[in-house]
């Protein structure tokens, strides 16, 4: 996947709530403030090359709009880019940001069309990139074959659909008429950008509709909202744009608003940016903000910063009570063992973060030891005040670092559980550092995704998973549920470079030879659908006592 920060400008990531949603952010840079907005069906990371791009000058924001990347949706089963302008005002008014320029892109550009119409007391002026103003005549012959609807196939079928979606994409528009006319005017996208959009609409497949047609159907009211605009405005598009003609459809502009051409170059849009922003002024300060972890209902998400490298987290409970680390298995993410987290919040203020390299936490290098990951983990609890003797308990190749945080500081650790131990033979263990996580290699295609569904779901039956002979079935009644594989899929999808990194780590890692250095007290969880637990409970036995429970 593409990485989201070059080296002198890492990007921190967080949520905050507003009026009960989750809303996931990105920010980058130094000095006052600027928001940047995404089209649909993307989230805040379409944007991060334009963010960059004004990152010496300015401190640059990003949402993820209402129910696209990892903010929760409005909730609406129709609605307006009114609605959708509203609800970036409220998310500006609750991280506390001045009156801003405003960077927007197709669906982006219209939400800040609107924002900016609305409520000119909140931006100084508006770069707009490619402004939908489509006639109700173009837009309801395909209303219904653009905005499919999205079903996990309990068979993987969807994959290919999805993917030939994507790919039709680069070729027409709309991607659902394919007739001469409509075709696109550059070049078919490259394999890793369908990736990459693949990934993007799976995030918001569940919500992407109302909003996205909001903005597509935009329409008198993006007329009507730039006739009254009364903020400074710059409209622009590149010439191979679609949404190029509609520039001509923009009525009169005021003093302060042009529209400017570009060609075909991105560079000569950042530049322009550029320009537009220090015309326009942004004469506020951006406050510093950390994003809370505070007790509450149900299963929170956020992101802390280890140096550079955003990490994210699932948290439950009550503060108050005593915590406990939970480091899941791999491949997956922390999304793999809500319901754990949930039953654990009981009784306990849970902390499960996405492992390095994993789901949305960034990773390690390639040969990064466990005793590397193991500090990290120790980082992210000083980040979060979990100064004081924890539970740490781990899941799977999450027990073989949970293993190794104890080893590493005793004194932090209040007791130690682990839900399947890592102990293959030497052979064994050779054999799974050859075999067990292969590389994604992304296919013009997208067999990639299948294949990868393919390995996971064959983890549920065979132990290992590509030992597909009779003796290695597991026989355990598994969830072979639609929405889990996929959810399953695409939490590993979203690391597909790094997601070998740590699993390769912990097959390195002797456990066994670790728990002879352990001084604190140890349960194994015995967990009938455990794989490890199945494979090595006999060897973990053999090697000492333990409660079972």
């Amino acid at each position: 996947m593409m990485t989201e920060q070059p080296k002198s400008h890492a990007i921190k990531r967080g949520f905050f709530s507003v009026a009960g949603r989750e809303v996931h952010y990105r920010v980058v840079g130094s000095g006052p403030p600027a928001l940047f907005i995404h089209s649909s069906p993307t989230n805040g990371s379409y944007v991060v090359p334009d963010m960059l791009a004004q990152a010496d000058a300015y401190t640059c924001y990003a949402f993820d709009t209402p129910g696209f990347g990892l903010s929760d949706p409005l909730p609406l089963a129709e609605m307006t880019v009114a609605d959708l302008a509203d609800a970036t005002k409220q998310a500006m008014d609750a991280l506390g940001l001045p009156p801003l320029p405003v960077f927007g892109t197709h669906s982006g550009a219209a939400i800040a069309l609107e924002l900016g119409y609305r409520h000119p007391d909140r931006v100084t002026g508006l770069m707009l990139d490619g402004v939908p103003i489509f006639t109700r005549e173009e837009i309801e012959p395909w209303r219904e074959s653009y905005f499919t609807s999205f079903d996990a196939d309990a068979l993987g079928g969807h994959y290919a659909a999805a993917w030939t979606r994507f790919r039709d994409q680069s070729l027409w528009f709309p991607w659902s008429v394919r007739r001469p006319e409509n075709l696109n005017e550059y070049d078919l996208a490259a394999p890793d950008v369908t990736h990459r959009w693949l990934l993007m609409f799976f995030a918001a497949a569940a919500y992407y509709k109302p909003a996205y047609w909001a903005a597509t159907s935009y329409c008198e009211a993006a007329v009507e909202a730039a006739r009254g605009l009364q903020v400074p405005a710059t409209f622009t598009a590149t010439e191979v744009d679609m949404l190029y003609p509609h520039l001509k459809r923009l009525p009169p502009l005021k003093d302060g608003q042009t529209i400017e051409g570009i060609g075909n170059d991105h560079g000569r849009k950042r530049a322009l940016t550029t320009l537009s922003f220090a015309r326009f002024g942004s004469p506020g300060a951006a406050l510093p903000s950390e994003p809370a972890i505070v007790s509450g209902s149900g299963i929170k998400r956020q992101f802390v910063m280890d140096g550079a490298r955003p990490q994210m987290i699932r948290y439950a409970g009550d503060r108050s009570d005593p915590p406990i680390l939970l480091l899941h298995d791999a491949p997956g993410s922390s999304l793999m063992i809500e319901p754990l987290i949930g039953e654990l919040a009981a009784d306990h203020f849970v902390i499960a973060p996405d492992l390095p390299g994993s789901g949305e936490s960034a990773g390690l290098g390639a040969q990064d030891e466990m005793d590397a990951y193991a500090a990290a983990m120790w980082r992210l609890c000083d980040a979060l005040g979990m100064a004081g003797p924890l539970d740490i308990r781990g899941i799977g190749f999450g027990a073989s670092l949970a293993v190794e945080m104890a080893v590493m500081a005793p004194t932090r650790c209040a007791a130690l559980a682990v839900d399947g131990l890592l102990l293959p033979s030497d052979a064994e263990r050779a054999e799974m550092l050859d075999r067990y996580a292969p590389p994604v290699v992304i296919d013009e295609h997208g067999a990639h995704w299948g294949r990868l569904w393919h390995m996971l779901r064959d983890s549920r039956i065979y132990w290992p998973w590509y030992d597909t002979r009779r003796i290695a079935l597991r026989r355990v009644a598994e969830n072979f549920n639609a929405e889990s594989l996929h959810d399953w899929t695409t939490e590993v999808m979203k690391q597909s470079e790094s997601y070998p990194h740590f699993i390769r780590a912990a097959l390195r890692h002797d456990a066994g030879a670790r728990l002879d250095r352990l001084r604190v007290p140890l349960t194994v969880v015995a967990d009938p659908l455990s794989r490890f637990a199945a494979a090595y409970g006999d060897r973990l036995s053999a090697r000492l006592s333990v409660e079972l429970r």
